[in-house]
């Protein structure tokens, strides 16, 4: 017993003593912040550069966790130039594959994606989202990329080399035209590489938070931020810093983690997420999560 109150005594005369945060200490902290806030502000567009090295990417966008299109970056990959449609079915032909179906019936998509698990014929799947109006109701996402993985692996080869990722494969994404994923922030930092056809994406950075009703994990209720309907519902998204940025054939956008985006597909497109950076990101094992 003794010892056991001798090294309480020890504890508690080496525990740090906490001291209370000024009001001026308070006042300059909220003022770093509202600085910080009005700065970023000024960012009126994601800045689109070219011929970009590790070190400098490391520097100017991941450590900073800036957003950048990384123009042209996978440019000169096979893929960039055969991946049309009918190359798709031919390469991959009648492998069975899984895919996020059933969306249009419901608002809640992307909350239950095992609800939404459908698996079929990969050249019948390319032809269902080819046709006339198919829109968003059947999208290969990164959520089937595991259970894609051997299917599609003849597609793998045609891919290219990116000098700030490790050899690890990236994940798939294919749809039509009209795919749309709602807005939401991710856990790691990615890397979405497009490789046909063209993607809009409209991103919030962290700091505006507050404004975008995150009620449930990494989602937003505003759900899509262009909507009319959806900012009458929640007023306050409509003063949070929102950014419209397009991505084409052979682009790349660096979306750093923590900051929100929503993606819309202006055309039939296939496009890469990785998350394989040659540096730390483990952002989401310490992620608080939902209370029970």
């Amino acid at each position: 017993m003794a010892t056991a109150a001798l090294q309480d005594t020890m504890t508690l005369a080496i525990a740090p003593v906490m001291q209370p945060v000024s009001p001026i200490a308070a006042a300059r902290e909220a003022w770093r912040a509202r600085v910080g806030r009005r700065q970023r502000a000024l960012a009126f567009d994601v800045p689109r550069v070219s011929g970009v090295s590790a070190d400098v990417f490391l520097n100017l966008f991941y450590a900073p966790g800036h957003p950048v299109v990384l123009e042209g970056l996978a440019a000169d990959w096979l893929a960039v130039q055969d991946w049309t449609p009918e190359r798709l079915a031919q390469k991959v032909g009648d492998a069975e594959i899984t895919y996020q179906g059933g969306r249009n019936q419901a608002a809640d998509f992307e909350l239950a994606k095992d609800r939404h698990i459908r698996t079929m014929p990969f050249d019948r799947y390319i032809a269902a989202v080819t046709a006339e109006g198919s829109g968003n109701d059947a999208y290969i996402t990164a959520y089937n990329s595991a259970a894609n993985q051997a299917a599609l692996a003849p597609l793998m080869a045609d891919l290219g080399q990116i000098p700030f990722l490790d050899e690890g494969e990236g994940m798939l994404w294919i749809g039509p035209e009209g795919t749309f994923t709602p807005l939401h922030h991710d856990l790691t930092n990615n890397l979405l590489v497009q490789i046909t056809g063209h993607k809009r994406l409209h991103i919030v950075p962290p700091s505006d938070t507050t404004k975008l009703a995150n009620q449930r994990h990494v989602f937003s209720d505003v759900h899509d931020i262009t909507d009319e309907a959806c900012l009458s519902r929640h007023p306050e998204a409509r003063d949070a810093c929102c950014l419209e940025v397009d991505i084409g054939p052979g682009d790349a956008l660096f979306m750093p983690v923590g900051w929100w985006h929503q993606v819309r597909s202006l055309s039939f497109s296939t496009m890469l997420t990785y998350t394989n950076f040659l540096w730390p990101n483990d952002a989401y094992q310490d992620f608080p999560a939902d209370p029970a």
